[in-house]
């Protein structure tokens, strides 16, 4: 009789459990002890350097750089990483950026959350400010205290293309892109994709972490800058051809974005970008 109690389905169970729970626990000892080894971080992070459109920073609680993405450094006009790091933003930004990125950092550290789908400006390939989106999460050591923290970053650009394959949210962000100097709706724009307002909106705040009428607006505003350092339009007629209802609606949206006026944006990038032979 003891025997057979020993043999039910219960005990069975009970006995597979805590054999699964103790491999499980094995696997994770082995797992901390791989990473307690002395590994040289930077081997963790060399493949990202060769991942297409994604750029990766680390720092340190005083938000100075510990490392950084290649195409980062050139992007900021350094020869090598040793040349920016120990930096802190003020060093390497324009103070109105890096008062934008300690204040993230900050608040990364200082919660020990990670903050995705941020949206902030930085240095794209010409060396010139556009609209990326920024992933930071914190670093912490093998007690649990936050040392620091590590980011990506992606153009604007390489997340569009990178959320195609999502169907209607790739189709939506398409069609407002084809259509920025339209005042669309979001019922519009919805009909388009193929889904309810409510549907794209949900599936919009999981994709890009903003709204659509937000994805609209920052979409507008990227198109700004691209107007504002490459062409010698006036900047009202620039708000119009963007669909913005006029020039002081403009100002206040991209002043959100990029922290500056576009007037002061223009004047501080577009010489930048005319000294690179980039005008026609």
């Amino acid at each position: 009789m003891r025997n057979a109690e020993k043999r039910t389905p219960a005990r069975i169970a009970r006995v597979n459990v805590a054999s699964a729970s103790g491999a499980a626990d094995r696997r994770r000892q082995l797992r901390d002890q791989f990473f307690r080894r002395q590994i040289d971080a930077k081997q963790l992070l060399e493949p990202f350097n060769h991942l297409p459109g994604v750029l990766y920073f680390v720092k340190d609680t005083q938000s100075r750089l510990m490392a950084i993405s290649g195409e980062a450094v050139a992007r900021m006009g350094f020869q090598s990483e040793e040349e920016i790091i120990g930096r802190p933003p003020h060093e390497y930004l324009p103070p109105d950026l890096a008062d934008k990125f300690l204040a993230d950092d900050a608040l990364v550290m200082g919660q020990g959350k990670p903050m995705r789908n941020i949206g902030e400006m930085y240095y794209n390939q010409r060396g010139i400010c556009e609209w990326i989106i920024t992933d930071k999460y914190p670093l912490r050591d093998a007690r649990g205290n936050v040392i620091g923290l590590i980011g990506s970053v992606q153009t604007f650009e390489g997340r569009r293309y990178l959320l195609a394959h999502l169907g209607p949210v790739g189709k939506a962000a398409d069609f407002i892109r084809a259509n920025l100097g339209k005042a669309v709706t979001l019922s519009e724009i919805a009909r388009q994709a193929g889904f309810s307002q409510r549907q794209l909106q949900r599936l919009f705040l999981r994709a890009w972490g903003i709204s659509v009428r937000q994805f609209i607006i920052q979409s507008r505003v990227q198109a700004a800058i691209r107007e504002l350092i490459s062409s010698d339009r006036a900047i009202a007629e620039i708000a119009s051809r963007l669909g913005f209802s006029d020039q002081s609606a403009f100002t206040n949206q991209f002043r959100k974005v990029t922290g500056v006026p576009p007037g002061s944006y223009r004047k501080r990038y577009f010489a930048q970008f005319s000294a690179k032979h980039m005008l026609p």
